[in-house]
């Protein structure tokens, strides 16, 4: 994704400070970089319950939906997202990360999840 921009990468990560990165898949299509890490997780029994899902493409209704299926609470992607993904993880208790970027970020739903480290 960073030398050419068109393909999409998905990764799956703990929600821990040490080794994060269980998966990283990319692919010229997004929903079948997500499907990928999907069936990774299948094949390893990898609970999604305590994951981070990233993805550098928008999160649609599409993809909100695949983060329910896998059971992964936190969904964060690099671009923007719909109004009908918002609304969709509002009613499935998905919180929603967009714009991401080392240094900020902006969160659209269930941003009482999200804790900052103590100084």
């Amino acid at each position: 994704y960073k030398r050419s921009g068109s393909v999409h990468g998905c990764a799956l990560l703990r929600n821990t400070a040490e080794a994060p990165l269980l998966y990283h898949v990319e692919d010229v299509g997004r929903h079948n970089a997500v499907d990928a890490i999907t069936g990774f997780m299948w094949l390893d029994e990898e609970s999604g319950a305590d994951k981070i899902f990233y993805t550098t493409g928008r999160l649609t209704s599409e993809m909100v939906m695949k983060a329910v299926q896998m059971g992964v609470p936190f969904l964060v992607s690099r671009s923007g997202l719909t109004q009908m993904g918002l609304s969709m993880a509002q009613a499935m208790g998905i919180t929603l990360v967009c714009r991401a970027r080392v240094g900020r970020h902006l969160v659209y739903s269930h941003a009482e999840r999200i804790t900052r480290p103590a100084p």
